[in-house]
């Protein structure tokens, strides 16, 4: 049986034009990624590896080049449907967590249901994401209540709660120390393990080794993808994270 493809880009193009001319942020990027797979993005600064994460995530459409999500041509949508593309079918995941500080853990999870439309039956499905990250005891608790780990977690919930086609993290383990980091992505994969598709926009080696593959860019153009073994957990995680 074939595997499904979750994304594919065919010769995705991004460019910029400035005062002192154009600048290829993307030059003819193609790759696709299996539902299930935990994909790493890695490059230096000015690899365009922000602009591809902003291309994946809907955010931005590519110059030229064909953005299939699902199968379904998304780089040619009008803003309502990417709007609603971004809402229902991609989690995101952010560096600095960005919850409100003023919601507890359970309003934070149950927010983009609020903007999906899909809110008739939020309460539930937000106490089944925080349950499934593991904080279903912390679901009262403000931000501030929280340590870093743990509001990760609660912005990882949050990305689930709207069952997306995919998950993108943006340097997710950008403000942890190295023990919360690993357990983080040892919820990453975990989440692997049940089929859900991750992709991890990363400048760390170590934390890349998590994925089983890795894509690399420099001077916006795909220069490398390796496969290798992910990396185990070495040690149980604790509460802390």
């Amino acid at each position: 049986m074939s595997s499904e493809i979750v994304i594919r880009l065919t010769d995705i193009t991004k460019v910029y034009k400035t005062g002192a001319g154009e600048v290829h942020a993307l030059a003819g990027v193609s790759f696709a990624v299996e539902r299930g797979e935990m994909v790493a993005l890695m490059g230096p600064s000015g690899s365009g590896k922000s602009t591809l994460m902003n291309v994946l995530g809907c955010l931005d459409r590519p110059t030229s080049g064909e953005y299939l999500l699902e199968g379904q041509d998304v780089g040619r949508m009008r803003d309502a449907e990417l709007a609603r593309i971004r809402s229902n079918r991609i989690g995101f995941v952010f560096q600095s967590f960005n919850l409100l500080s003023r919601m507890n853990a359970l309003d934070n999870v149950a927010l983009p249901l609020l903007y999906s439309g899909n809110g008739h039956d939020g309460r539930a499905r937000a106490e089944k994401a925080l349950s499934e990250v593991g904080l279903a005891h912390r679901a009262s608790h403000r931000p501030n209540q929280l340590s870093g780990g743990e509001q990760q977690r609660v912005a990882v919930a949050r990305s689930l709660v709207n069952n997306p086609s995919f998950i993108l993290a943006d340097e997710p383990t950008g403000n942890l120390d190295t023990r919360t980091s690993e357990e983080i992505m040892h919820l990453f994969r975990s989440l692997q393990d049940r089929g859900i598709t991750v992709v991890v926009v990363t400048h760390e080696r170590d934390i890349a080794e998590w994925c089983g593959r890795t894509i690399m860019l420099r001077d916006g153009k795909l220069v490398g993808e390796d496969r290798h073994p992910q990396k185990v957990f070495a040690h149980e995680p604790s509460d802390r994270a």
